[in-house]
C-alpha cells in the first residue's frame, strides 16, 4: 500500500457510566468511544448491543468491511475474538488514485457482546485512517458491568439511526428489493458479474457492491434501467491484480441498495 505511516494508539478508556466510554483522541486525526443501548436491545441469546463510535477531523476516512483497493476495516474485538459488526452502507471514496470504501465526518458502528460476566466490559478495536497518509490505530475501551442491560440510554434512537443505514440480511429492505440474477462472464483475469436487481422505486441512484474475498476487488460497476425502471443491471470487473483467480464457483456477498435509504445483503454461489 503507497503513502502508508503506522503510529499505533494503545490508549484505555475507563467507564464513566453505562453508557458509554470516554473520548479518546487518535494523534488529531479523529476521536473514538463505545457506547451502549438499553436492555430493550438485549438479544435473544442475552448479547448486548453496543456501537463504536468515530468523529473524524476534516479530510480524514475511516474504512467499511471491504475496504477497497487501500486502507484496512474497522474491527471490534471481545476476548481476542472479531466481533460481528453490522456496517452502514459506504460512501465511495477515491485514495491516491484508487477506489475505497467507508465512512468521513463521524460514523456509528453497532455490534453485539457478550454482557460482562463480572467488572467491566472490555472490548478492543483496529481501525485505519486515510487523507495524506494512511495510519493504523489500536484502542482499548471498558465499560461497565451493566452497560447494555440498564432501563434507559441516551444513545438508543442514534444506534437505531445507524442500524437503519445498514443492509438488510434477510428481508427485502423495507422497499421490495430483490436480486433477481447473477451470472459471471468472462475468462480468469477479465471475469465480471453480471447482476440483475429490482425495487418498488426508483433506481436512479442505486448502487451495488460486491465482496469475495480479500484478494478480489470490484470497482463501481456500469449500470444501465431495465424494463419499467424499477429493474437494474449491475456489471461489476473483477480485478485480481497479476493473480488470474477464477471466481466461478466461489461465495459472493451482494450488497444492493436502492439509493432511497433501502438496502439488503445475500450470499450467493457465482454460477454462468
Amino acid at each position: 500500500m503507497r503513502h502508508f505511516f503506522i503510529v499505533l494508539s494503545f490508549l484505555v478508556a475507563g467507564p464513566v457510566g453505562a453508557a458509554e466510554t470516554p473520548w479518546q483522541d487518535h494523534a488529531d486525526m479523529l476521536r473514538t468511544r463505545l457506547v451502549s443501548t438499553s436492555g430493550d436491545y438485549k438479544g435473544e441469546d442475552g448479547s448486548v448491543m453496543l456501537a463504536w463510535e468515530a468523529k473524524l477531523a476534516p479530510g480524514w476516512k475511516t474504512y467499511w468491511r471491504s475496504p477497497g483497493e487501500a486502507g484496512l476495516p474497522v474491527k471490534v474485538f471481545q476476548n481476542d475474538e472479531a466481533l460481528d459488526v453490522l456496517y452502514p452502507l459506504p460512501e465511495r471514496f477515491e485514495l491516491f488514485g484508487l477506489e475505497t470504501y467507508g465512512y468521513s465526518n463521524a460514523v456509528m458502528l453497532p455490534f453485539r457482546a457478550a454482557p460482562a460476566e463480572a467488572g467491566t466490559l472490555k472490548l478492543t478495536a483496529s481501525f485505519m485512517v486515510c487523507k495524506d497518509i494512511c495510519v493504523p490505530f489500536d484502542a482499548t475501551y471498558e465499560l461497565p458491568e451493566a452497560a447494555g442491560l440498564e432501563e434507559f440510554s441516551p444513545h438508543d434512537v442514534r444506534v437505531d439511526a445507524w442500524l437503519k443505514r445498514g443492509p438488510d440480511r434477510a428481508g427485502d429492505g423495507g422497499g421490495d428489493l430483490e436480486i433477481t440474477n447473477v451470472k459471471l462472464t468472462g475468462i480468469p483475469g477479465r471475469q465480471r458479474l453480471v447482476v440483475d436487481a429490482r425495487a418498488a422505486g426508483q433506481l436512479d441512484h442505486a448502487d451495488m457492491f460486491a465482496e469475495v474475498n480479500d484478494m478480489v476487488h470490484f470497482g463501481t460497476p456500469e449500470t444501465r434501467l431495465l424494463g419499467d425502471g424499477r429493474s437494474k443491471r449491475f456489471v461489476l470487473m473483477a480485478m485480481t491484480g497479476s493473480k488470474k483467480e477464477d471466481l466461478l464457483g466461489q461465495k459472493a456477498r451482494l450488497t444492493f441498495t436502492d439509493g432511497n435509504g433501502h438496502a439488503i445483503e445475500r450470499w450467493i454461489t457465482i454460477t454462468r
